[in-house]
């Protein structure tokens, strides 16, 4: 086979690659609802104008500016429903498909770039913050682009990878703050690898180092402990192994205000351990040393997230170490293509992808695997008839409202005179402490995972906020919003 025939059919295949990544990304965009972090983005960050969006970035998000930038032209194109909005970060994470590969076979082969495109086509952690309207695809895409000129300047020593790896690197941090971990890494091994060309680099280091000290006045507007205060609810130990659990099957754990279910995570730890065995056995010197690449720059980048939790700024969760996936995929798609282990890595390499894509299909046909239905759930509430209350937790809230979108309020405290009293648990619970004996339950609803009882009294009563607020409802933190407001009294009638 002539070199010419093994590069097209190279390309063929990556063409391939980049049409499953992009359908799986598509293909579902909007089967899911969005979450709470979606519809903060949807109806809080872009729907003003330019200067309205910088100022919610400044003062209620926690994230660089570059993806609400993008997302607020995106939005005025394609509007803020779940496919039109989504699809920008679609869009990115089909892009870091062809990435993936170039990397791949910057590290080690051709093989190993198809390997790692497949990897990162079909991925359920990729494949979901794909379809996530915030800023992880954009971080994932501009990590993986500056990894690939951080190993070709390695290679090639060229002040324009350097240049192309400073600009991918700032983009990266304007995406993230995470990226910094990363960058940082290859920053520093770029120091010490490329020492006799300080010249270049220097300068190049430089432009990464301003960008992030130009950040550093937002950084200081955004902080607010209320965005990350129930990061660390849980230990820190459990959230790194939440973290590969996820890494290797995808969002299944409280994201989804569901237990963990790491037992998804069984077969693709396995193949993982068997390819990293692959590469230290079988892989040439340049294979042992792409892989060791992506393994440093990977697990460095987990490592220096739980150095920083550990002094004290603890923001670690499974998407904010995002930018370590590809990095650890490369090292993987480096040794299922080992070069004296070809047959075998390559059936392995099979048996991954064939396995994340039928979970991929198993996630988008079962809710209790998907973010809660809000959409139906809104459907089932129906509009007000009455005034009500709405009793469900914490980040639902935002999402109830907007898919209400009735101008219902949270409220945060007082008395509110309802007629209606609606619960959104998890199991079905008993009849809240507290609550005036006139409410009778009416209706119980089993939605999927949700449980929804509805409590009516035949006029309006007063009911304390912290009633409300301390419903059993099996979840961490109640909020309660209210709709459908008294009407004004007639002449001469009282409350």
């Amino acid at each position: 086979m002539t070199p010419a025939s093994i590069r097209s059919r190279t390309l063929w295949a990556l063409a391939g690659l980049i049409a499953l990544g992009a359908a799986v990304r598509f293909a579902t965009l909007g089967v899911q609802s969005y979450h709470h972090d979606e519809v903060i983005t949807a109806i809080r960050v872009i729907p003003g104008s330019f200067a309205d969006m910088l100022r919610a970035v400044e003062h209620s998000e926690s994230n660089p500016p570059l993806y609400y930038v993008l997302a607020w032209g995106w939005a005025k194109a394609f509007g803020t429903g779940e496919v039109g909005l989504r699809s920008l970060t679609a869009l990115f994470g089909a892009a870091t498909v062809p990435v993936a590969f170039c990397l791949g076979r910057e590290l080690a082969s051709a093989r190993g770039g198809l390997i790692a495109a497949a990897l990162v086509a079909v991925n359920p952690m990729l494949i979901w913050y794909s379809q996530e309207a915030r800023s992880y695809a954009l971080l994932v895409f501009f990590g993986a682009l500056s990894l690939l000129f951080f190993a070709r300047a390695l290679r090639t020593r060229a002040g324009r990878d350097l240049a192309l790896w400073t600009l991918t690197s700032a983009l990266a941090l304007c995406s993230h703050y995470f990226a910094v971990f990363p960058v940082g890494i290859e920053a520093a091994w770029l120091l010490v690898a490329l020492r006799t060309r300080w010249r270049v680099v220097l300068p190049a280091i430089a432009g990464v180092v301003a960008t992030g000290l130009a950040l550093l006045p937002l950084i200081g507007s955004q902080v607010n402990p209320t965005h990350i205060g129930w990061i660390d609810h849980s230990a820190l130990p459990t959230r790194l192994w939440q973290t590969g659990v996820s890494f290797l099957a995808g969002e299944t754990g409280h994201v989804i205000a569901e237990p963990p279910r790491e037992r998804y995570a069984t077969i693709p730890t396995l193949l993982v351990a068997i390819a990293l065995a692959l590469v230290a056995l079988a892989g040439t010197g340049r294979e042992r040393r792409g892989a060791l690449l992506g393994l440093a720059v990977g697990i460095g980048t987990v490592l220096l997230a739980a150095g920083a939790a550990l002094l004290g700024h603890d923001y670690v969760v499974e998407r904010n170490l995002l930018p370590a996936l590809v990095p650890l995929a490369a090292a993987v798609a480096i040794g299922l293509s080992a070069s004296r282990a070809r047959v075998p890595g390559l059936i392995l390499a099979a048996v991954l992808c064939s396995y994340w894509l039928a979970f991929d299909v198993y996630v988008a046909r079962t809710a209790n695997l998907q973010r809660p239905d809000f959409r139906d759930l809104t459907a089932r509430l129906g509009p007000p008839h009455r005034p009500r209350a709405i009793v469900t937790w914490r980040l639902a809230a935002d999402s109830i409202r907007f898919y209400l979108r009735d101008g219902a309020e949270r409220i945060y405290s007082g008395e509110s005179p309802v007629r209606e009293i609606d619960v959104i648990s998890k199991p079905v619970v008993g009849r809240p402490a507290g609550l005036p004996p006139a409410f009778r339950p009416r209706e119980r609803l089993r939605l999927e995972r949700l449980t929804l009882t509805r409590y009516m009294s035949k006029r309006a009563r007063p009911v304390p906020f912290h009633v409300l607020r301390d419903v059993r409802t099996g979840f961490g933190r109640n909020a309660v919003v209210v709709d459908g407001a008294l009407p004004p009294p007639r002449p001469g009638e009282g409350r």
